[in-house]
């Protein structure tokens, strides 16, 4: 494939670059793969704008033209400099990085996945509710506040209701060592929640949905993959992501609706995504309840429980063609089980620092 080449932004290793990696080389491709702008002794960047054009000169090749960006994990660059010096300059190359990042001419216009400031904003998770609003794409009553009355005036309604965090948090005891974490949580009438907890910072709460399954979307480009998740016995997980390896957990692929398809695929191109994880809940009616994206999620492990589900390749198509209209034959036939038994998977195991052999490498954020 003369001419291609994807560019991936994360650390060498995050285990979905390496596997991406892995199959675009599978096509006689040579992705360019770094966390950040390389920023090693002697290597310099020229940025030039004037009336009549603007031009990148970087110390990586750019002759063969990049056809996409993966913005998977990108780093901010470090500097080469005194220690003195180090704020100002990391600073200063923070914010150079994403200045060319976010210009056009850079790479001469690939297709970002996703773009720079497309991700920022789709991380905000009171806008995705927003938009599914405007949208009419149905989600649980929501309630985001420090203030305890309302907290509890949204039990009482509804009777069982979820916390979540903005982010998920990791604290260690200090006496005993024991890890904790804050996340999703159930709350009901036999829950306790003083006043002054609900205020100390504010809180997502949200009704929950009696469900008879988890609904995993991945939306690469024009495709979208569906993954129905559930109990072996029926019904649906608090948090499913936190029960991946038990084995009464069961996945199918399922096809969506159309209209629900269609208000999904409306959903991306509002927040001016290409990529993302979406999730959903079935209720007892077969109804579907969005909760949130993940623009930047895990994927594919899809494949993992799906071992025919080309997730995959199609990324891989995606990144290596530049177009979100591809067709799963613009490449040749890759797959994790192709990947589980390459060089490059032994390499990235050594990579991850202090990993034992039986660490999963791939989660399900």
């Amino acid at each position: 494939m003369t001419g291609t080449r994807p560019l991936i932004l994360a650390p060498h290793s995050d285990p979905h670059a390496s596997a991406l990696a892995w199959a675009i080389e599978q096509q006689g491709v040579e992705p360019l793969w770094f966390a950040a702008l390389p920023t090693a002794p002697g290597s310099h960047y020229r940025f030039h704008i004037d009336a009549d054009g603007e031009s990148m000169d970087a110390p990586f090749d750019l002759a063969g033209g990049i056809t996409a960006v993966w913005n998977r994990r990108f780093q901010e660059p470090k500097p080469h400099c005194a220690e003195a010096d180090r704020t100002f300059a990391a600073w200063e190359w923070k914010m150079f990085q994403r200045s060319v990042f976010s210009l056009d001419s850079t790479f001469a216009r690939p297709l970002w996945v996703n773009p720079m400031d497309a991700a920022r904003h789709a991380e905000n998770k009171l806008v995705q509710l927003s938009v599914c609003r405007r949208l009419g794409i149905p989600f649980p009553d929501t309630v985001v506040t420090t203030v305890a009355a309302e907290v509890h005036a949204m039990r009482a309604r509804w009777g069982r209701i979820v916390f979540k965090s903005f982010l998920v948090h990791q604290w260690e005891e200090r006496d005993s060592g024991k890890m904790h974490a804050v996340g999703v949580t159930l709350l009901d009438g036999d829950s306790d929640l003083p006043a002054e907890a609900i205020a100390v910072c504010p809180g997502i709460y949200q009704r929950y949905i009696e469900k008879t399954c988890d609904v995993r979307v991945t939306v690469i480009g024009d495709r979208m993959f569906a993954l129905a998740i559930r109990k072996d016995q029926g019904g649906g997980f608090v948090d499913w992501r936190t029960h991946a390896g038990d084995p009464e957990l069961r996945a199918e692929g399922i096809v969506l609706p159309e209209a629900l398809e269609a208000r999904l695929r409306a959903f991306m191109r509002e927040l001016g995504l290409v990529f993302g994880c979406i999730d959903l809940v079935m209720d007892a009616e077969g109804g579907f309840h969005f909760l949130e994206v993940n623009q930047a999620g895990q994927f594919l492990f899809v494949e993992d429980m799906l071992p025919g589900c080309p997730i995959l390749r199609a990324m891989t198509a995606m990144l290596v063609t530049g177009r979100v209209d591809y067709a799963l034959d613009d490449v040749g036939d890759v797959s994790m089980k192709g990947f589980w038994a390459s060089d490059r998977f032994d390499r990235l195991r050594e990579a991850v620092d202090e990993a034992p052999p039986e660490r999963v490498l791939f989660t399900v954020e």
